[in-house]
C-alpha cells in the first residue's frame, strides 16, 4: 500500500461521459483524474452518431468540431437508412437520417452526423492530454470505495497487481452498463431487462462497389437467413454486423470466425469479397434507468444510469448531457459559489430526459418488429416470400411501407436531442412545428444574430465556465456583486439581432435572460427586475436547487 492520492474528483471510466466529465470540470479549474481498466481506447466502433445537441456541448468546450469531422464517415454515404433483403439485394424502402442534409433552418447550428466511437473519443482523448488539470491512470481496475467525511476513498490496483487508495471528494461512476460503482452503492434497475441478444461481428471489407448507387448508414437486412443490421462506418473497411441470436437455443461458442464469416458474406450476399474479421462480442437489448443516480458522494452518468436501445441512437448523447450537468454543479460547490443542495438537482433533471429517451428507443424497437412480420422475416425456415413477390402483391407491400413510414420518427429525433426541458415533465412532441423553447429550464434556444459583425449563432453568447446575462438593458457587470461567474451580454453591444431572433431567444416579452453554463435558461427578468439585487437573488436560486425546473 503506497501513500493516499488525492484528488477533487476521482471519474471511473474514460468514455465519452467520463472525458466530458473532466473535460467540463477543467473548463472550472478543477482537477480531476480518470482510472480506466483498458490499456488504449476500445476498436470496436459502437454508438455511431453525435447529435446536435451533444456537438453543441462539444463546441461549448472549445473543441473545435472539424476535428470530430475529420473522421467522420462522409455525409454522402450516411444519410439515409434502407431496407434490403440482403447488402447486394433489392430494396424495401429508405428513409432520410436525422435531417443531415436538411436544407431548412435547422434549430441548431450543428448537424447530426456519423462517426464512430473510436474517433470520437480519439479527439477526446487528445483534449484530455492536452488539459494540466486532468489525470489519466490505465490500466487501472477500480475495486471499491468507502465512504468517509472527507469524501470517497476508493481501492485501486494497477496492471502490476499493487492496490492504490484514492481519496476523492466526489466519485463519478462512467464505467459501462454493467457498472461496478453503481452496484458498489447498492443502487438497482429498474425498467425492461434482456429481451434480445446479439453477436457484434467488427469486421474489415471494401464494400464500396456494392453500396455506390444507395449509401446508407444502417442497411436493415430482412431476409431470414441473416436478419440483422449493417452499420456503415466506412464503407471503404469498417462495418459492423449486428446479428441477433436466442441464447436459449445457441451459445455463444457458436461463433467461431468460421461461422461469423458464414454470416457476414450471407449478410452481403455474395462469398467473393474478401473479409477480415476483427472482433466479435456479445451483448443483450434491454432498456433499463438506475433507481438512484446518486449516492452521498457518489454519482452515475453515461450508461452507468441508464441502457436503452440503440434504436434512436442516444446512449452516448444522453451520457455526455448527464456529464455537462453533473460537472458544473460539482464545480459550484468546491468553488464555494454553489450550494450542495444543487447536487441533489442533477438526479431530477437528468433521470426524466432519460426516461423520454428511452421510452422514445423501446417504442422504435417494437415498430421495428412489424416490418420484419411485414417482411415475412419472423417465419419458419424457407418460408419467407420473396421480396419480388411481396412486390406484386399490392396489400403487402402497402403494409411493407407503412411499416417503414411508421419508422420516420425513429431517424428524426430532432426534439429529443435539443428539446431536453427541465421545466416540463412531458417529452417533447416529435411533431411539433416548433422544437426549441424560452421559458425557464429549456435549453437556450439556437437562432442567427451578429456578433462582430459576423452571422453567428446565438449559442455564442453563452459560457461553458459562467452564467450568461443576456439583455437589452445596458448592465454594469462591475455593479453585480457575487461570487458565481457571470457573463453579460448587451444587445447592440455584444450582438445585434432582429426582432425575429429576439423573439426565438424569449426576448421579446421580457428584457434579459439568465442562462446557466449548460445552456438552461434559469431566470428571465422584466426591465424593472434588471437591478442588482434581482439579479443576485437569481443567481443564488440557480446554485442552491431552489428554483425546482421539475
Amino acid at each position: 500500500m503506497t501513500d493516499l492520492i488525492k484528488t477533487n474528483v476521482l471519474i471511473v471510466g474514460n468514455g465519452p461521459s467520463g472525458m466530458t466529465t473532466a473535460l467540463t470540470l477543467a473548463k472550472f479549474g478543477v482537477a480531476s483524474t480518470i482510472i480506466e481498466k483498458r490499456p488504449s481506447l476500445y476498436m470496436e466502433p459502437r454508438a455511431h452518431a453525435l447529435n446536435s445537441r451533444t456537438l453543441e456541448i462539444f463546441s461549448a468546450l472549445g473543441i473545435n468540431l472539424e476535428e470530430f469531422k475529420a473522421l467522420a464517415t462522409p455525409l454522402e454515404e450516411s444519410n439515409w437508412v434502407r431496407w434490403v433483403d440482403k447488402l447486394n439485394g433489392s430494396e424495401y424502402g429508405k428513409l432520410p437520417y436525422e435531417r443531415m442534409v436538411d436544407e431548412g433552418d435547422l434549430p441548431s447550428p450543428h448537424p447530426l452526423f456519423n462517426i464512430s466511437q473510436p474517433n470520437c473519443e480519439r479527439v477526446l482523448q487528445k483534449h484530455i492530454n492536452q488539459e494540466s488539470l486532468i489525470t489519466t491512470l490505465r490500466p487501472y481496475d477500480w475495486l471499491g470505495c468507502e465512504q468517509v467525511e472527507a469524501g470517497v476513498i476508493s481501492q485501486v490496483k494497477n496492471e502490476k497487481g499493487e492496490v492504490f487508495d484514492i481519496l476523492s471528494r466526489f466519485l463519478i461512476g462512467a464505467d459501462g452498463a454493467g457498472s461496478p460503482v453503481r452496484r458498489s452503492q447498492n443502487i438497482g434497475m429498474t425498467g425492461m431487462g434482456i429481451v434480445q441478444n446479439f453477436s457484434m461481428i467488427h469486421f474489415k471489407a471494401d464494400l464500396s462497389s456494392i453500396v455506390k448507387d444507395k449509401p446508407a448508414i444502417l442497411y436493415w437486412l430482412m431476409s431470414q437467413d441473416c436478419m440483422g443490421t449493417l452499420i456503415a462506418y466506412d464503407i471503404r473497411d469498417n462495418w459492423v454486423f449486428m446479428y441477433p441470436y436466442n441464447d436459449a437455443e445457441m451459445d455463444k461458442s457458436i461463433f467461431t470466425p468460421e461461422y461469423c464469416q458464414q454470416l457476414v458474406h450471407s449478410a452481403i450476399g455474395q462469398n467473393d469479397i474478401e473479409v477480415e474479421l476483427l472482433n466479435c462480442s456479445h451483448w443483450g437489448l434491454g432498456s433499463q434507468i438506475a433507481d438512484r443516480y446518486r449516492s452521498k458522494n457518489v454519482f452515475l452518468v453515461g450508461d452507468s444510469a441508464h441502457r436503452y436501445p440503440p434504436s434512436g441512437g442516444l446512449g452516448l448523447n444522453t451520457g455526455v448531457g448527464d456529464a455537462q450537468n453533473i460537472a458544473w454543479k460539482i464545480a459550484a460547490v468546491l468553488k464555494q459559489w454553489g450550494w450542495s443542495d444543487l447536487l441533489d438537482s442533477y438526479e431530477k433533471e437528468r433521470k426524466q430526459v432519460a426516461q423520454h429517451n428511452a421510452d422514445f428507443s423501446v417504442n422504435n424497437a417494437g415498430k421495428l418488429f412489424s416490418i420484419m412480420l411485414a417482411t415475412q422475416s419472423l417465419m419458419p425456415k424457407d418460408k419467407q416470400t420473396s421480396i419480388t413477390e411481396l412486390r406484386a402483391n399490392p396489400e403487402k407491400w402497402a403494409e411493407i411501407q407503412q411499416g417503414i413510414e411508421d419508422q420516420r420518427d425513429h431517424f428524426d429525433g430532432m426534439a429529443l436531442h435539443i428539446g431536453q426541458h427541465y421545466g416540463r415533465k412531458q417529452a417533447p412532441d416529435l411533431r411539433a412545428d416548433n422544437l426549441q423553447f424560452s421559458d425557464i429550464g429549456a435549453r437556450f434556444p439556437h437562432t442567427w444574430i451578429t456578433i462582430h459583425d459576423q452571422p453567428s449563432s446565438s449559442l455564442d453568447l453563452l459560457s461553458a465556465q459562467h452564467f450568461t446575462l443576456i439583455t437589452k438593458v445596458a448592465v454594469d457587470p462591475n455593479q453585480i456583486s457575487t461570487q458565481v461567474p457571470l457573463k453579460i451580454k448587451v444587445e447592440n453591444n455584444h450582438f445585434k439581432a432582429d426582432q425575429n431572433s429576439l423573439k426565438v431567444m424569449g426576448l421579446n416579452d421580457v428584457s434579459a435572460v439568465l442562462i446557466r453554463p449548460d445552456g438552461h435558461i434559469c431566470a428571465r427578468l422584466s426591465e424593472q427586475q434588471i437591478t442588482e439585487s434581482v439579479i443576485i437573488e437569481a443567481l443564488h436560486n440557480a446554485t442552491a436547487n431552489l428554483a425546482e425546473f421539475v
